[in-house]
């Protein structure tokens, strides 16, 4: 091999590492779509953020996605029934980027991404059957939140509840089966007020034979 193609060799895939390159890590986002909606209509993310949007038609017609007023994301035909993935980056720039969710000739919802740096985190500590955390309130605004599974046998998940006047939750995100020792982020924009962190596993759900909420999985905390 000739010198110049062997520093070629060397320099490539120090190049390719410091770029990301396709096999760096992506953040999923769930979009559920029905006949006549697509939740969440107002996903957070960070600039230059790598996600996957899993998008799921739940609904009875085929439906279509794709970006609006700049958002660079191709339009993607979502059959009935179907899951399609979605690999897009956010831009550098904080803003709000648009998603039009429709039935072709039918319904329309406009999914609002919003591109922002978070102002707070907040650490969640998982283990069979308590949370704690490393603050009890953030100030209101973009939060990331990290749930860190700390126990060594059972999986767990930590999600954000709005509590309700009628005393049920609204989810308004989670991050699901996290491993023993391993942990999940998940990014919200929350005005103030009052919250629970929650593991809402349920008995068949990751090997559990019991209700992890029930258990005691549960954590008050505050938006100021």
């Amino acid at each position: 091999m000739s010198r110049f193609l062997f520093l070629v060799a060397l320099v490539v895939p120090v190049l390719l590492a410091a770029c990301g390159g396709d096999d760096a890590p992506r953040r999923t986002i769930g979009i559920t779509q029905t006949d006549d909606a697509c939740i969440p209509q107002r996903p957070v993310v960070t600039p230059r953020e790598r996600i996957t949007f899993a998008v799921t038609n739940d609904g009875k017609k085929d439906r279509e996605v794709e970006g609006i007023e700049g958002m660079k994301f191709e339009e993607v035909l979502v059959p009935s029934g179907r899951t399609r993935n979605i690999d897009w980056t956010a831009p550098s720039n904080q803003g709000v980027q648009k998603l039009k969710c429709y039935v072709p000739g039918g319904s329309t919802v406009i999914v609002e991404v919003n591109v922002i740096d978070p102002k707070e985190t907040v650490t969640a500590s998982l283990i069979e059957y308590s949370i704690t955390a490393d603050k009890s309130f953030v100030a209101a605004g973009a939060i990331r939140f990290v749930g860190r599974n700390t126990s060594q046998s059972q999986i767990h998940e930590l999600a954000i509840l709005r509590p309700k006047a009628d005393g049920s939750f609204e989810n308004l995100g989670e991050v699901e089966n996290i491993a023993p020792g391993k942990s999940g982020d998940i990014l919200l924009d929350l005005p103030v007020g009052k919250y629970v962190f929650a593991c809402l596993i349920a008995p068949g759900e990751a090997g559990s034979t019991v209700d992890h909420f029930k258990q005691g999985m549960r954590l008050d905390f505050e938006v100021k």
